[in-house]
């Protein structure tokens, strides 16, 4: 019994550790802009909140990716948000600040999380900015390790990247002059 009572409370700290945690599936702003059907440049204007979502009132001033998807949209001011999450923190954007965002489409309105991207577009780095301007985009095919995969041995495929050693989560994987998958500006 006594040894029961301590799994139990060991197994309520290990669950309590776990939902303190943020975890996002793709750590990398390459992946962020793969994934993502939309990638905007926007200044945010004003906010308004309901019980479930904030609607930020944006302004879009530059398009990476997608604008063929948000000249399709009747709502293209509105930006939703989750006003709570249990996954991961909330999303705060500043009025009158500029963000680098990927966002995606439901219900005819843009839709943004956490775990997408949202940079200050102030302090977006050099390699982000190049990667933005088509370097992402053009390497979508070569393939990005987890950070929770375990290292891979031996020979990869030519798609492959592998586990990057660089701290840089904006560094691109891409093709080199041989037609192999690495990590660029690392």
């Amino acid at each position: 019994m006594k040894t029961m009572m301590m799994y139990s409370g060991l197994l309520l700290i290990c669950l309590f550790a776990l939902s303190e945690q943020c975890v996002c599936p793709a750590p990398y702003t390459q992946e962020m802009v793969c994934g993502s059907p939309i990638v905007v440049e926007a200044n945010i204007k004003s906010f308004s909140e309901n019980v479930y979502d904030k609607n930020y009132q944006i302004s879009v001033t530059k398009f990476y990716k997608g604008k063929e998807m948000f000249d399709t949209l009747s709502n293209k001011t509105t930006l939703v948000t989750p006003k709570r999450t249990i996954m991961c923190r909330n999303v705060y954007l500043n009025i009158g600040w500029s963000y680098i965002l990927s966002v995606f489409v439901y219900g005819d309105k843009m839709h943004h999380n956490f775990c997408e991207l949202q940079v200050d577009a102030s302090s977006a780095t050099n390699t982000m900015l190049e990667g933005l301007a088509g370097k992402y985009q053009e390497n979508c095919d070569c393939e990005i390790p987890s950070m929770y995969d375990l290292p891979h041995f031996g020979p990869r495929s030519n798609k492959q990247c592998g586990h990057s050693s660089c701290s840089d989560w904006d560094t691109v994987c891409a093709r080199d002059g041989n037609g192999q998958c690495n990590w660029q500006n690392c």
